[in-house]
């Protein structure tokens, strides 16, 4: 098998599925990193469809918490499954529901799992219930990065703006700080706080040295929740710009691809003693250096190698080894002033938008060529596919393997079976008062205030 720059491969390539979507697609450009740089760059690991809050935007099904936890040992043979289609470095995110919610000792052996098979670990949360002796905890098993999810749609009690929720950011920050985790933020971006977003920015941004991701999330009509169609005026384009608004420069979201272009938009800045700077302004040598990457990576399996392959660039590629140096040395210039205030530490923060799909509007490209996915059952789905049917995956008989053979169990009643029961329809379930969420809450509370409105009437006319 060969390559895009025509190197002889002698196993399997892990990044050739996606490569081969994304040409299809018309999304291979020279500056693409998908398929080239990494075979998917993250795949959520769902441990429980249970949650601590009731976003009024939530990807989680209206039955979705009528799921019992998946058993740990399905969990583990998930974990082998990602490593077999896309090998070491892939990034698995342990997630919900709110994955704070399972006991310590199970996120302790999944994440001491994901590091035996060679690949990153990230914690996916709201942080509430994810304590500084949890993390310490989580941190010690060998966890990579810490997400962080706070926004509005949240409603949290006490904070009725996108900024005041930079008081509950800052104690995250803090619970954090020493641990030797990545720590990265997600935000969901709807009508409520889009017009907050430069405000936020400008709070990340003098964070720089304490968080390494920015992930914005723009709303999509999915899930329970009870915001349904975005606005029009939020557009991956008004998004960018605002984040640019925050920023205080203008940033280049297309110097670098990441799958496709109508799903993530990135970008990366450098960030020193008050100043910041892109470093992606220079496409010729991005394409160049992409390329010089893809050509002289040795690792035939999972994620490039890139610290690796950058000193075999220096070694097989000497002038573009040069224009690289010349290029850091114009970023040094740059940041000069911040290098000196700073005693020359500086922080590199990247920044994502997603741009995820209504349930009922799912583009075929888009979803095959998709960076962003949900181990399953039946392998790896993408994130949209996977929200839009979600009650079919999580509802789904789950073989586990005992040591009388294999059995499959039961999501529903939590039960195991010798042969898997056929698919379980919960459509017409009944879900107690105090699990009820998103839609179906918001319905029943209008249909109590309906009846107590329909009995005061009443009671008024028999007077």
């Amino acid at each position: 098998m060969l390559s895009p720059s025509g190197r002889q491969f002698t196993g399997r390539d892990h990044r050739e599925p996606l490569r081969t979507a994304l040409k299809k697609h018309g999304e291979l450009g020279p500056r693409q990193t998908g398929g080239r740089l990494f075979p998917m760059a993250c795949v959520s690991l769902e441990i429980t469809q249970r949650c601590n809050l009731d976003c009024t935007l939530c990807y989680l099904s209206d039955r979705a918490e009528l799921a019992k936890d998946v058993p740990l040992p399905i969990l583990l043979a998930r974990i082998d499954m990602v490593c077999q289609h896309y090998g070491a470095g892939t990034s698995l995110q342990i997630s919900g529901g709110d994955p704070s919610l399972r006991k310590i000792e199970d996120l302790e052996a999944l994440i001491r799992h994901i590091r035996l098979r060679g690949m990153r670990s990230c914690f996916m949360t709201n942080g509430i219930k994810a304590t500084r002796a949890m993390l310490e905890r989580l941190a010690a098993a060998g966890l990579d990065d810490l997400a962080l999810h706070v926004d509005l749609t949240q409603e949290r009690k006490g904070y009725d703006t996108e900024v005041s929720l930079n008081e509950v950011r800052d104690a995250y920050i803090q619970r954090a700080e020493g641990l030797g985790l990545r720590v990265l933020f997600n935000t969901t971006i709807f009508e409520g706080n889009f017009a907050e977003l430069p405000d936020l920015v400008r709070f990340f941004r003098a964070r720089a040295d304490a968080i390494t991701l920015i992930s914005f999330q723009m709303q999509a009509d999915t899930g329970r929740g009870v915001l349904r169609e975005r606005d029009g005026e939020i557009t991956q384009n008004s998004v960018t710009n605002a984040i640019s608004e925050g920023m205080g420069l203008a940033l280049d979201y297309d110097a670098v691809s990441v799958g496709h272009a109508h799903c993530n938009r990135y970008t990366s800045l450098l960030v020193s003693g008050g100043e910041v700077i892109s470093p992606l302004t220079n496409r010729p040598l991005i394409e160049d250096a992409i390329a010089a990457l893809d050509d002289l990576d040795e690792r035939e399996e999972g994620n490039l190698d890139v610290r690796r392959t950058l000193r075999r660039i220096f070694i097989y590629r000497p002038r573009l080894a040069l224009r690289l140096l010349a290029e850091a040395g114009k970023w040094v210039w740059q940041l000069r002033r911040g290098l000196i205030r700073s005693k020359g530490r500086a922080s590199r923060m990247s920044i994502l938008v997603h741009n995820f799909m209504d349930a009922s509007k799912l583009e075929k490209s888009r979803c095959e060529s998709c960076v962003f996915m949900v181990a399953t059952e039946n392998g790896p789905l993408s994130m949209c596919v996977h929200n839009a049917e979600r009650d079919s995956h999580i509802f789904a008989p789950m073989r586990i393997e005992t040591e009388l053979g294999p059995r499959w169990w039961n999501a529903e009643t939590g039960e195991m079976s010798e042969k898997p029961d056929a698919p379980v329809n919960i459509a017409n379930e009944i879900i107690p008062r105090k699990r009820l969420k998103g839609r179906m809450k918001a319905e029943q509370l209008e249909m109590r205030s309906t009846v107590v409105k329909t009995r005061n009437r009443a009671g008024g006319d028999s007077k």
